[in-house]
């Protein structure tokens, strides 16, 4: 028998009462009637934490049960799903393996599962979406961050002359190289590839460079990233992200929204850095093809990084690899290079 209280058909006014039987032949004695009364179970709630649960009868009415009864017993409902349920939820040390298991869970899917899906919707992504992605950011940052470059005409026509030439070494698995000269305003001295195939270099830059090879090393650097797909990738990474903290914390909430957006911006920002390692490697190449120095862009990075107060290191939190790691391993591969061309005329 379950003591506790009974609401009337269409009735918010309670009264005491029992509940006697057993599942098929229940029977309910109200505190204010001499006799029992045969009742239909047509429901009964699901079990919550702190929450009475509820039998609702064939004819309207609600028997609610104090929380410590035990109704899945006393209707012989133990082997309930949300029995089973309710139980595993009071097991301590389920509830912290299960939380382990699904935070390892979220990180192997933010730190495997969305590069990977990154990568494959980058490879089929079509051209004319591609090109639009391009005018769009371009359009965007001249807007917000640049104006237009104030470079003499003949250091315009020598810059173009030598994007020609590295583009011409350059392979073809992407979309057409242009090049865009614009004064960097906040973001200084500084070089950026854009999906479709346009690279932006600042007059800073040009003029931090101590030789054409410098700025030629970036440009190279820079058209790895755009060979690559990195800016792509990148795009649909934060995509990836904005839907796993959606998914997570629920799609009305503002602070999802707030995360979302300030995610989006800082990662649209920066490469990660894999893309940077990546795309130094692929700059190597491109300069050794071209018959320039490799290792020039490295001292080109240093200065930047100096001036900007930053260190050489490559810290813990940091988005790109230190300049002394990126100088060291690309010293490795221009090494393999030329050990591999001394292989090939042998």
């Amino acid at each position: 028998m379950i003591d506790g209280r009974y609401f009337p058909p269409g009735s918010s006014r309670a009264v005491a009462a029992s509940l006697a039987g057993g599942p098929g032949r229940l029977a309910l004695k109200r505190e204010d009637e001499p006799q029992a009364q045969a009742v239909v179970l047509m429901s009964v709630s699901d079990p919550l934490a702190g929450v009475p649960r509820k039998l609702t009868f064939a004819d309207g009415g609600v028997f609610e049960a104090p929380l410590e009864a035990d109704v899945d017993g006393f209707l012989n409902m133990g082997g309930s799903f949300f029995a089973r349920l309710t139980r595993l939820e009071a097991n301590l040390g389920l509830v912290a393996a299960a939380a382990v298991v699904t935070i390892g869970l979220v990180f192997a899917i933010y730190r495997f599962g969305i590069p990977l899906l990154a990568s494959g919707a980058a490879a089929i992504t079509p051209p004319p979406i591609v090109a639009a992605m391009d005018r769009g950011t371009l359009e965007t940052v001249d807007r917000v961050v640049f104006s237009p470059s104030e470079l003499d005409e003949g250091r315009k026509q020598e810059l173009q002359a030598m994007f020609d030439e590295l583009a011409g070494f350059a392979d073809d698995a992407g979309p057409a190289l242009k090049l865009q000269l614009r004064r960097g305003g906040a973001i200084g001295a500084n070089a950026l590839a854009l999906p479709g195939g346009t690279i932006v270099v600042t007059d800073e830059l040009v003029a931090l460079a101590a030789s054409d090879d410098e700025i030629a090393g970036v440009i190279a650097h820079e058209i790895g990233h755009v060979r690559e797909r990195h800016s792509l990738q990148q795009i649909y990474r934060v995509l990836g992200i904005g839907f796993m903290v959606g998914l997570i914390g629920g799609d009305a909430s503002q602070l999802v929204d707030d995360v979302v957006t300030q995610a989006s911006a800082l990662q649209t920002l920066v490469y990660s850095r894999e893309f940077e390692t990546h795309a130094d490697l692929y700059s190597v190449a491109l300069m050794a093809r071209a018959g320039r120095d490799p290792l020039a862009f490295v001292d080109l990075l240093d200065r930047i990084v100096r001036a900007a107060g930053g260190s050489d290191e490559t810290g813990w939190l940091a988005t790109h690899p230190g300049t002394k790691d990126r100088r060291e391993a690309v010293r490795k591969r221009v090494k393999e290079l030329g050990e591999a061309g001394e292989t090939a005329r042998n």
